[in-house]
């Protein structure tokens, strides 16, 4: 090989790789959806909500089968046992649709905490995923968010973060790289509420969640701009890294041997 070209194709393949990278990353466009959960043991009750003075915590803690989708180059394929845990709280009061009667709505915002999905199977102690969401300005705009209507069986619980807000909800994978990501959002659906959920006193258009505990079960959806990619293994890194220093080495020791002569 003419050692005199290695530069050459050094930046021929740099070129090339950074091609690849531009070609490999998704598009700007909508929030992928790249994961789920469904709950195990059917209507097995799993969250619990509940208010002492003005303070709201959600609570949640079962078996899930978990599904990575749309995501190529992992280590699954279908549906993962893993065991999911939630903890958050608001200081915040709720705000309701109109006068916090039957059938409104009411949606309190503010909470503050962690979820994380924990592999029990193939892999177990594994991260799935986990997540961080935080209260970065006012509690009425930022943090999780819990919503439902008085006397429904239903209820939600969403965190998100955008561009100009990275900072309310972080995720995290031994699987997945969130990389350059500009939306992420993650959104449980709660059913089966036992009981039927309502409020405390009622102040105008506001209201806190009755004292409750309300206990419901769940699933998850979680979605990103743009979406994750597979985490590269260790040994990939290893192995690049030894590379590059053995390419190093050659292209030192022709410069050596071209002063020499």
């Amino acid at each position: 090989m003419n050692f005199s070209m290695m530069p050459g194709v050094l930046g021929r393949l740099v070129g090339s790789s950074a091609i690849a990278a531009i070609i490999a990353t998704p598009a700007l466009a909508v929030p992928v959806t790249f994961a789920q959960f469904v709950q195990q043991n059917g209507a097995a009750q799993q969250w619990s909500i509940t208010t002492s003075g003005a303070t709201t915590t959600v609570t949640a803690s079962g078996e899930v089968t978990f599904f990575f989708s749309g995501v190529s180059g992992l280590p699954f394929s279908g549906g993962e046992s893993a065991l999911f845990t939630l903890s958050a709280s608001s200081n915040s009061i709720g705000a309701c649709g109109v006068s916090c009667g039957p059938g409104d709505s009411l949606t309190q915002a503010g909470y503050f905490g962690s979820f994380s999905i924990i592999d029990t199977g193939s892999d177990p102690g594994a991260n799935l995923l986990s997540g961080t969401f935080a209260v970065t300005g006012s509690p009425s705009t930022t943090g999780a968010q819990f919503s439902s209507h008085v006397g429904s069986s239903g209820a939600s619980f969403d965190a998100s973060a955008t561009a100009g807000n990275l900072d309310q909800l972080v995720f995290t994978s031994q699987f997945l790289a969130f990389l350059g990501e500009t939306d992420e959002t993650s959104s449980w659906s709660l059913s089966s509420l036992i009981p039927d959920f309502s409020t405390g006193t009622v102040t105008a258009n506001e209201a806190y969640p009755a004292a409750g505990p309300f206990n419901a079960a769940g699933s998850g959806t979680f979605s990103s701009n743009p979406g994750p990619v597979a985490a590269p293994e260790p040994g990939a890194f290893a192995l690049l890294a030894s590379g590059l220093l053995g390419l190093g080495f050659v292209i030192r020791k022709k410069s050596l041997a071209d002063r020499m002569s």
